[in-house]
């Protein structure tokens, strides 16, 4: 079993370095490529033309499911004063180019998942549209100052929408905080129930169900957090917090429940086995390891009888608590 995990890790870790290496490979190939299309043009403009490196994506990209990297094309654009002209090249060597009005911009910025944490302005309407965002290499963090930066230079005296002027901050947004305090809570309280707690769990497994139901629990707060405006990555990391918060507290939560359900703790005779095992006189309970207290049983012969206090709520639940 411990072989199994193990190789499971290490086929993990391979995959994960294997994506950051296809990543790197298929940036620096865009590099080249971008780079050989700054050559080509650069000789064709004007000295006032001005020109810059974007990332693009057509709508229809932004649409599928099945995809990985956060942008279609590398490429750049060109500033011809009243209109933009795109010019980009795919990973396959299709080249994308539109002449779009420049009154045609539009501030989108993190639109959710799909935006891939980068911030987008978008460009013309309707099948004509593309999305395009500054390229800063890696680096999706400095997407939203870039971005904006970009409009400003096309667009010097338009207003800006409030999401390009400042980074997210969480303590400002309800939604957000209103997460976190929650998650935080109930973090709290599952290790405080955990520290107080005088019995043990004779048979985990009975609960451990109860913990994935925090998987989808969780994953419900991430369009809550959408609608309320608050950007993808962050509101990924929200609900992945959740997710986790709600794992380590519903099984506590069922467990509490489940022993007020059971009437209270019964007397149940045990047999000393050996070390700190007993096993029940008559059938029915499971066997008790106290291995918190082993010093404490080793002072009693195997085969001696002992009472220990036993909970067993409803058998909807299964589950057996022993006071420690």
């Amino acid at each position: 079993m411990k072989e199994a995990l193990l190789l499971a890790q290490v086929a993990l870790y391979c995959s994960l370095l294997g994506f950051v290496a296809v990543m790197f490979r298929r940036e620096r190939r865009m590099k080249k490529r971008q780079e050989a299309l700054l050559n080509e043009l650069l000789p064709s403009l004007m000295p006032q033309q001005r020109w810059f490196r974007i990332n693009l994506a057509r709508p229809a990209f932004f649409a599928r499911w099945m995809r990985v990297f956060a942008f279609e094309a590398k490429g750049l654009l060109i500033d011809q004063g009243d209109q933009l002209r795109v010019v980009a090249l795919r990973p396959d060597g299709e080249r994308l180019e539109q002449v779009t009005p420049k009154a045609s911009i539009r501030w989108r910025g993190n639109t959710g998942l799909s935006s891939a944490n980068l911030h987008w302005l978008e460009f013309g309407t309707g099948a004509d549209a593309v999305m395009v965002a500054a390229d800063t290499g890696m680096n999706a963090v400095a997407s939203r100052e870039a971005t904006a930066d970009l409009m400003r230079q096309l667009l010097p005296r338009q207003p800006f929408d409030a999401s390009a002027l400042t980074d997210f901050a969480l303590e400002k947004h309800r939604g957000a905080l209103t997460a976190v305090v929650v998650a935080v809570a109930l973090l709290a309280g599952a290790l405080i129930d955990l520290a107080v707690s005088e019995h043990q769990l004779l048979q985990p497994r009975s609960l451990q169900l109860f913990g994935l139901l925090g998987a989808p629990l969780g994953l419900l707060s991430y369009p809550m957090l959408a609608r309320s405006k608050a950007p993808a990555r962050e509101a990924l990391a929200l609900s992945a917090l959740m997710v986790g918060a709600l794992g380590i507290a519903i099984p506590g939560a069922a467990l509490r429940l489940h022993q007020w359900l059971s009437g209270g703790p019964v007397a149940t005779r045990y047999r000393l086995a050996h070390g700190s095992l007993l096993q029940p006189v008559e059938p029915g309970p499971p066997d008790v390891t106290l291995s918190n207290v082993r010093e404490y049983w080793a002072q009693f012969e195997p085969g001696t009888i002992h009472e220990l206090d036993i909970i067993h709520g409803p058998s909807a639940c299964g589950s057996w608590t022993a006071a420690a």
